[in-house]
């Protein structure tokens, strides 16, 4: 567990840093993990977790607010439609095609849903990235969205793997953090919820149990598969894994996440630095 609070983490900044943002190239952080595990509370506690530390990491915003679904449809498609003018985008938009395509959806009504997803997400990720002194703060990022794909698939051979698209869209600047707890927890928090927004929510009662199942083994995967392809330099990015117990309060979760983030903020503040000189 890290325990570094604020004042340790600004201790040994020269006094020259401290008035202004720290000069780090750390612009998301994205939660991962089982629905119900907390991640659009922890989200909104570590932003004004954040925004408490002053200008120690300059703006801070969370990624979109809440829409109805027309309105979040407008507001998709106005961020993906200008990025089809990048040859980069394209290509990214084209390997997330022919990745979900290859791994065999359960539809191609849920096809479309988790190549729109991710490609928004990309394309969002790609227009706020020349934004600097800000840290953007994503409950449902990247990696939630592989995650939808895995989810739906019929696990088939696919002519790439889903990290080699998610390192080709960029890992440098984004801090991904694992909200880890038992299934159990995560379930017991989801059914608590007066929506039905999760298709845990509204899966049958016999497929419950493979469903928790099939997402927490995915979950661990993703994270022990980023934890690894993140150990080279060309993939360098912060993995951060906070875990959620059953009886822990939102605040503290929060409060473990914002350590590890001023942490991730503060050490490339000091790569930045030695760079520099």
């Amino acid at each position: 567990m890290i325990t570094h609070t604020v004042r340790d983490l600004t201790a040994g900044l020269p006094t020259s840093a401290e008035p202004c943002a720290l000069q780090t190239d750390i612009r998301f952080v994205e939660f991962f993990g089982l629905p119900g595990i907390g991640k659009t509370t922890a989200s909104t506690l570590l932003a004004n977790g954040l925004r408490r530390c002053g200008p120690l990491v300059g703006d801070v915003r969370i990624a979109w607010e809440t829409r109805n679904f027309i309105g979040r449809q407008i507001y998709r498609i106005g961020i993906v439609a200008p990025r089809f003018k990048d040859r980069e985008f394209r290509s990214l938009f084209a390997r997330i095609a022919r990745f979900v395509i290859e791994s065999g959806q359960s539809s191609i009504v849920d096809a479309a849903k988790v190549i729109w997803n991710l490609s928004f997400l990309v394309a969002y990720v790609q227009s706020e990235r020349p934004e600097k002194n800000t840290i953007t703060i994503m409950d449902q990022g990247l990696l939630q969205g592989f995650l939808s794909i895995l989810l739906k698939s019929r696990h088939r051979a696919t002519s790439e793997k889903w990290l080699d698209i998610l390192f080709a869209i960029g890992v440098h600047d984004i801090a991904f953090v694992h909200l880890r707890g038992e299934v159990g927890v995560a379930r017991d928090r989801l059914q608590k919820r007066g929506d039905r927004s999760s298709r845990m929510q509204r899966a049958s009662p016999d497929r419950d149990f493979d469903l928790w199942s099939t997402a927490d083994r995915a979950c661990r995967e993703i994270a022990a598969d980023l934890e690894g392809g993140m150990g080279t330099e060309d993939h360098a990015g912060v993995l951060a894994a906070v875990v959620v117990e059953r009886f822990a309060s939102p605040e503290d979760v929060a409060e473990r996440v914002l350590d590890a983030v001023l942490l991730a903020c503060l050490e490339r503040h000091r790569l930045c630095d030695s760079v520099g000189q």
